[in-house]
């Protein structure tokens, strides 16, 4: 849906965008949006080579193995953050609990109903690329490739 060259606005504006006419997709899509954040921030920020992250981020299925896969695999490195602590993982929490609603069918969202967790997870995408950042990463680019641990 989004290309790493998309900046944060554009993939902010579309995902806002769906609120209008399809809010239950503007929440799925903001949380797939997180999710794929996640995901490159751990492979840009372990020190294990690419494939074997990935290869664990095969096995993640759910937000509590993703925050325990991020401390799992960071937890090591100076002045790392744990992600309940880098995002607001309450509301994360919660937009996830209603994207696992909206995704077995057991409800649908008005705008106004959605529009608190897009927010909520689109935070959390910043709040995330801002801590890599920080750390020297930029998640909107090509990320480096590890065959080696460092």
């Amino acid at each position: 849906m989004f290309l790493v060259s998309h900046s944060l606005d554009y993939r902010a504006q579309t995902i806002r965008g769906f609120l209008q006419r399809h809010p239950s997709i503007a929440l799925i899509v903001a949380a797939v949006y997180f999710e794929w954040t996640i995901c490159r921030a751990i492979v840009a920020l372990s020190s294990k080579p690419n494939s074997e992250v990935r290869k664990s981020l095969e096995q993640v299925y759910g937000l509590d193995y993703y925050r325990d896969l991020w401390w799992n695999e960071l937890r090591n490195q100076v002045g790392v953050v744990r992600l309940p602590d880098i995002v607001d993982w309450g509301g994360v929490r919660r937009a996830f609990s209603e994207r696992n609603r909206l995704s077995h069918g057991r409800t649908r969202h008005t705008r106004n109903m959605a529009q608190p967790h897009v927010e909520a997870l689109l935070a959390a995408v910043i709040d995330v690329n801002e801590y890599c950042r920080n750390r020297g990463i930029d998640l909107n680019k090509r990320l480096r490739v590890r065959k080696t641990e460092r």
